[in-house]
């Protein structure tokens, strides 16, 4: 089944009749207040391999919160923070 938006006919910007609106906006993520994140989400924020973010894990670097054997979620705020406490500032 198919829901769709009933369409204004005033307005010039709306797509035509005949194909279906989409009612949420599809996006990777969306804003990282309350967002648990996954696997994915948090290798492409520290721009490293999933496999890496899993080390990560295993040696309890970053925190982890696990819903199931296989199902882990990340709070984004707690890695970050976790993260930057290995920051080394050069001093020069």
């Amino acid at each position: 089944m198919k829901f769709t938006k009933p369409i204004n006919t005033t307005d010039d910007a709306q797509p035509p009749i005949s194909k279906p609106v989409p009612m949420i906006a599809k996006s990777r993520l969306p804003d990282d207040s309350d967002h648990l994140a996954d696997l994915h989400d948090v290798a492409r924020k520290l721009r490293v391999s999933k496999r890496y973010v899993q080390i990560l894990v295993r040696r309890k670097v970053i925190p982890v919160i696990r819903l199931g054997r296989r199902c882990t979620r990340f709070d984004l705020a707690s890695v970050m923070q976790a993260v930057k406490k290995f920051e080394i500032n050069e001093i020069r």
